[in-house]
């Protein structure tokens, strides 16, 4: 037996926390993937603009697509003339779409992914516009903005929890695509079916709107910008779409 204790190992001190370089001014819980509603009001402000931001940028970005399109005789003439292009696109939509979702953290791959799937979104959309008369786009437009503004500051201020009727809508989702695919093999529909049919599209995509707003402060987490992005983006033009249907449906 040693006549010296042995002096007991030095261990040196494990710092959890992320690394803080000089000016870094990120609330830690940015650094984390932690829940929205359990932390302090400002890093739950910052999250709610970061989400905005980007979708601030993919709306501008779409109607920009969508101008150019519509705005230049020679690009429609060219867009029409080249047919494949509206189909790669939607190919493309649904390719980044799921390439965004298995990204969503990864940054900055998953803000690449998103503006491909903007972009690709965008083109598609742009192509459909051209289509449409000045009149009626307008009011689309309009009506989309007036209604999402609405439904997200009543999202905002509402105590009751729309989350919860997230399985609900999805089921009636789902049977929106069913009668739709079935429309397909019908398409010569009354005015009045076509108004239904957009009115419950419509109404289902304002519900959502309510729900994923709500999603931003109670189930999100600070990492998961990108894809509430994505989903009030998807749910937007979804929307936009249903009231384009709407006033044509009306027209005819």
């Amino acid at each position: 037996m040693s006549l010296f204790a042995e002096q007991p190992p030095v261990y040196e001190q494990v710092n959890d926390q992320a690394p803080r370089e000089a000016g870094d001014n990120i609330p830690d819980d940015f650094k984390y993937s932690v829940d929205v509603a359990s932390c302090e009001l400002p890093v739950r402000q910052m999250f709610v603009r970061k989400v905005y931001s980007l979708l601030s940028v993919q709306i501008f970005g779409t109607v920009l697509v969508g101008f150019l399109i519509r705005s230049s005789s020679s690009v429609q003439s060219w867009c029409f003339n080249n047919m494949w292009l509206f189909y790669v696109s939607m190919v493309f939509s649904i390719g980044f779409s799921i390439a965004t979702m298995v990204k969503a953290k990864s940054y900055p791959t998953n803000l690449i992914l998103l503006g491909c799937f903007t972009l690709s979104e965008a083109y598609g959309l742009g192509m459909v516009c051209a289509l449409v008369e000045s009149e009626i786009l307008v009011q689309a437009l309009l009506l989309t903005f007036v209604i999402f503004i609405g439904l997200t500051l009543f999202a905002f201020q509402t105590k009751y929890d729309f989350v919860s009727w997230q399985g609900f809508v999805g089921m009636a989702l789902w049977g929106l695509i069913g009668w739709g695919f079935v429309m397909m093999f019908f398409p010569h529909q009354s005015s009045a079916m076509e108004m239904i049919y957009s009115g419950i599209g419509a109404a289902i995509f304002s519900v959502y709107i309510v729900i994923d707003t709500q999603r931003l402060m109670k189930t999100a987490n600070l990492d998961d910008e990108v894809m509430a992005t994505m989903s009030l983006y998807l749910d937007i033009l979804n929307l936009f779409l249903f009231i384009l249907r709407i006033l044509q449906s009306r027209q005819d």
